[in-house]
């Protein structure tokens, strides 16, 4: 789920070998899934997350949060879904991800599709997901994402209530906080102030 932070700083001019990182605090990944009779959300702030542009005009970004974090009003449902999901062998869910189109090919606040992929219970998925970035007051950047993942991809026995199964479809929003980390030269920089 990190990697969506990545595209968005597409959009917004950075230098080159900037990093990001996602402010936990003020971040969250959202959970939903549906079956006939009702819908199940959950919500996680447990999120760790980079995105780094690089020399070559790439952003790669990286995002994960444990199952564990993910809450949704029921305690018993949420320890049926880490059993149903695996979680002490599999405790994670990530994304990584690589956007490679430069600010100049998108329109002002125009979302950016980043490419990459999603781990969950032990299995891989190629996903596209549109990522839109805003630029904060603070200084930082917010990133807001949404796209499905599906559940039988990844091999999760979908529950049941009355034997019909919930939706193959898990809809993911994403809405990261992403604060810059000082470079290398800024680091540098700041040494070399405070030595004098």
């Amino acid at each position: 789920m990190l990697p969506m932070l990545a595209s968005l700083l597409l959009s917004v001019p950075l230098p080159a070998r900037s990093t990001l990182s996602v402010d936990p605090k003020a971040s969250s990944i959202r959970f939903r899934v549906d079956h006939s009779l009702h819908g199940v959300e959950g919500e996680s702030k447990e999120i760790d997350g980079k995105a780094l542009a690089k020399d070559d005009g790439k952003v790669i970004a990286l995002v994960r949060a444990p199952l564990a974090s993910f809450h949704s009003g029921d305690s018993n449902r949420d320890a049926h879904m880490l059993e149903v999901l695996e979680a002490e062998r599999f405790p994670m869910v990530v994304f990584r991800g690589v956007a490679t189109a430069g600010p100049e090919s998108a329109e002002p606040g125009a979302p950016v599709e980043m490419r990459g992929e999603i781990e969950l219970h032990g299995r891989k998925s190629l996903v596209s997901v549109p990522i839109k970035v805003e630029p904060q007051p603070d200084g930082t950047l917010r990133a807001r994402a949404a796209f499905d993942v599906s559940l039988d991809a990844h091999q999760v026995e979908r529950p049941s209530l009355l034997f019909i199964k919930v939706a193959d479809a898990c809809r993911i929003e994403v809405d990261l906080v992403l604060r810059r980390q000082p470079g290398r030269e800024q680091a540098q920089e700041s040494a070399a102030g405070s030595n004098q």
